[in-house]
């Protein structure tokens, strides 16, 4: 009898174990989806700055004319 309850107390200890790692585990990729969540914010933060500083850039350059528009251009 003393045996089972040993067995069982082992069994239950690395139940726990176990689900203390998976927890862990759990937690691990909640902090690198946050992260990532994050930066992706950031990222579409600064692709609208970078869209309209290119709009602006395209605004400024469409002022510039060539005397003769119908030339290839000469790269």
């Amino acid at each position: 009898m003393r045996s089972l309850a040993s067995k069982s107390a082992e069994a239950s200890k690395n139940q726990a174990d176990s689900i203390h790692q998976v927890t862990q585990g759990v937690d691990q990729i909640s902090s690198v989806v946050q992260t990532n969540s994050a930066t992706a914010e950031e990222s579409a933060a600064a692709s609208e700055e970078l869209s309209g500083q290119a709009q602006i850039l395209k605004s400024l350059v469409g002022r510039f004319r060539l005397k003769d528009e119908t030339q290839e251009p000469h790269f």
